[in-house]
C-alpha cells in the first residue's frame, strides 16, 4: 500500500486502499531523514506514481530505484535545501542528526537538530511547499527533557509560515528498528534482568505500518494542515512484557530480578553498556517513554489507523524475526570514512540572548568580548565592512580572516566566510563559514562554525585549537547567561 495524493473530500475517513493522483497534477513529495528504518519503510511505501524526491547527506545510502530522484544535499546549508526543495509540493521530514556530520562535532544534537530544522523550514517557505510533516513524541509529561526539545523542534518547523502537520507518537516498533535490537541484546546477553518501577507501566506503542498509514492519511490533505495529532496504538503493553514475548519468539526465558527502587539512571546505563552503538539521546527518549507513558488524545486520525490495526505481537514477531536474520550491511562505515578524509569540523553552540538583542548585535559583542578575553594573546580587528581579523599580539601572524557576508545576513543572522589564516585550512569549492543565527523567536542564539579545515596536523589540532575552541564558547555561554539575567550593563 502507498502514499497517494488525495482529494479534500477524503479526510477524516480511513485511508482508502489506493488512491490515484490526479493525471493533470503532478505531486512531488520530498523526503528528509530516510536513513532512519522509519524513513527507509517510507520510501518503500510510497505510490510509484508520484513525483518522489530523497534529500539525503549520503548517496551510499540510497541505490538508483526507478521514479525516484535521489538528491545530495547537505542538510546544514540554507543554499542546497533551497535548491533541494524547488517544486516541491510537501515534505516530510524526519530527520535526526543522530549520526556524525563532521570528523569532529563539537555540538549537543537537539542544537544540530534545530538549525537543520530551521533551514529546512525556510527552504520550504522559499519555495511555497505547502505543507510540512513531521514525527514528533507524545506530550504526556512536558516537563521531560523529550517533550522539551520536541516542543522546539515543532515551534522551529513551523517558525517560516509553511503549514506544519504534527505526528506525535510513542514508541514506532518495526523491523530494523534500535529498540527492537536493544530487546533482543537484553534478553540474549543476561541471565538475570533487573526491572526499575516503570518496567510494568502500560504504554501504547504504535506499529511501523500504522505509522505509515497515519502519514498516509495526512499528506496531502488540506484539512490536516497545520494540525497535530496524537497517533497511538490500541494496545496496552509494558517493558517486562516486551522483554518475555521477544525472549519466547528468541527461544529463551527470561529471569527477572525486581527491583522498584532501581533508579532510572543505573538502568538506562546497563542498556547502553547492552547497545553500546545506541545514541545517548535514545536512550534518554526511553527513560522518558516508559516512565511516563504515552497514551495521547483520540482524534480522527488516530481512529482511522486503529481501524485497520494489525495485533501488536505480529508485528514484534517480524521484527525479532528480522533481527535474528541479521540486517543488510549497513553504509555508515562509508560515510564515517569520507568524513576522517576530509577532516571537516562542525561546532554549534546555543547562547541565551538578552531581550531586545539579535545576531547581529551578538556578532560584535562576540568578536568584541574575545578580544578582551585574550587580550595578552590576541586582538581582533573589525573593518569597515563589517568583516574581522584575528591576530596574535603583538606582531604576529594572521590567524583567522573572516569576510562578512551581507548577502546571506539578516539582523537576525549574521554570516562570515572563513578565508584564511594561519589556523584555517582549504576545502576547495566549500567555504567554512561561522554564523550567529537567532531561533526560538529570539530566545536564542545558535553560534556554529561549519565546514572549518584545521591547517594544523588533525591529533594537534584535536587537543589544542579544538580544545581551547570548546573552552572559549563554553565561557561565551557563561557570558550570554549573566546577560540574559541582567547581570551585565548592556
Amino acid at each position: 500500500m502507498g502514499i497517494q495524493v488525495p482529494s479534500p473530500g477524503d479526510y477524516p475517513r480511513g485511508p482508502p486502499s489506493r488512491i490515484v493522483p490526479e493525471s493533470t497534477i503532478a505531486f512531488r513529495i520530498a523526503l528528509a531523514g530516510t536513513g532512519s528504518f522509519i524513513g527507509a519503510a517510507l520510501v518503500e511505501a510510497l505510490d510509484p506514481s508520484l513525483d518522489i524526491r530523497i534529500l539525503t547527506r549520503s548517496m551510499a545510502r540510497h541505490a538508483p530505484r526507478e521514479g525516484i530522484e535521489v538528491r545530495p544535499c547537505d542538510h546544514f546549508s540554507r543554499k542546497e535545501l533551497r535548491e533541494a526543495l524547488e517544486g516541491v509540493d510537501a515534505a516530510v521530514y524526519l530527520v535526526h542528526n543522530r549520526d556524525p556530520s563532521a570528523r569532529l562535532d563539537q555540538a549537543q544534537t537537539q542544537d544540530m537538530d534545530l538549525l537543520v530544522a530551521d533551514n529546512f523550514a525556510w527552504a520550504a517557505a522559499r519555495n511555497g511547499v505547502k505543507q510540512i510533516l513531521c514525527r514528533s513524541v507524545l506530550m504526556v509529561r512536558p516537563d521531560r527533557p523529550t517533550a522539551r526539545r520536541a516542543r522546539e523542534m515543532e515551534e522551529v518547523l513551523a517558525g517560516h509560515g509553511v503549514p506544519l502537520t504534527v505526528l506525535r507518537t510513542g514508541l514506532v516498533l518495526g523491523p530494523g528498528g534500535e529498540f527492537t535490537k536493544l530487546l533482543a541484546h537484553v534478553v540474549r546477553r543476561l541471565p538475570l534482568i533487573p526491572l526499575p518501577a516503570h518496567a510494568e507501566s502500560p504504554v501504547y506503542p504504535l506499529t511501523l505500518q500504522a505509522f505509515l498509514a497515519a502519514v498516509r492519511h495526512c499528506v496531502g490533505h488540506p484539512e490536516s494542515y497545520g494540525g497535530t495529532f496524537d497517533v497511538f496504538g490500541p494496545e496496552a503493553v509494558t517493558l517486562k512484557g516486551l522483554l518475555e514475548d521477544t525472549a519466547a519468539l528468541l527461544g529463551r526465558r527470561a529471569r527477572f530480578l525486581r527491583w522498584r527502587n532501581l533508579p532510572e539512571g543505573p538502568f538506562w546505563t546497563l542498556m547502553q553498556a547492552l547497545g553500546p552503538r545506541l545514541h545517548p539521546d535514545f536512550l534518554v527518549y526511553l527513560m522518558d517513554l516508559f516512565s511516563a507513558g504515552e497514551r495521547g488524545t483520540e482524534n480522527p486520525v488516530q481512529q482511522a489507523v486503529v481501524a485497520q490495526w494489525v495485533p501488536f505481537r505480529q508485528t514484534l514477531e517480524a521484527a525479532v524475526r528480522a533481527q535474528r536474520s541479521g540486517s543488510p550491511g549497513t553504509t555508515r562505515h562509508l560515510d564515517d570514512d569520507r568524513l576522517r578524509e576530509m577532516g571537516r569540523v562542525r561546532s554549534i553552540q546555543r547562547m541565551h540572548l538578552p531581550e531586545g538583542r539579535n545576531a547581529q548585535w551578538m556578532a560584535d559583542r562576540y568578536f568584541a568580548w574575545l578580544g578582551t578575553l585574550m587580550k595578552a594573546f590576541i586582538v581582533a580587528v573589525r573593518d569597515p565592512d563589517g568583516s574581522w581579523t584575528i591576530r596574535q599580539r603583538p606582531w604576529g601572524p594572521r590567524l583567522l580572516r573572516l569576510d562578512f557576508q551581507p548577502s546571506h545576513s539578516t539582523p537576525d543572522r549574521r554570516m562570515y566566510f572563513i578565508t584564511g589564516g594561519f589556523l584555517s585550512g582549504t576545502l576547495g569549492r566549500r567555504e567554512a563559514r561561522l554564523e550567529f543565527r537567532d531561533l526560538l523567536h529570539g530566545r536564542f542564539t545558535l553560534v556554529a562554525i561549519h565546514d572549518f579545515d584545521p591547517a594544523l596536523p588533525w591529533m594537534v589540532y584535536r587537543f589544542t585549537q579544538a580544545a581551547m575552541h570548546g573552552l572559549v564558547m563554553k565561557a561565551f555561554q557563561g557570558y550570554m547567561e549573566q546577560a540574559a539575567e541582567g547581570q551585565q550593563g548592556f
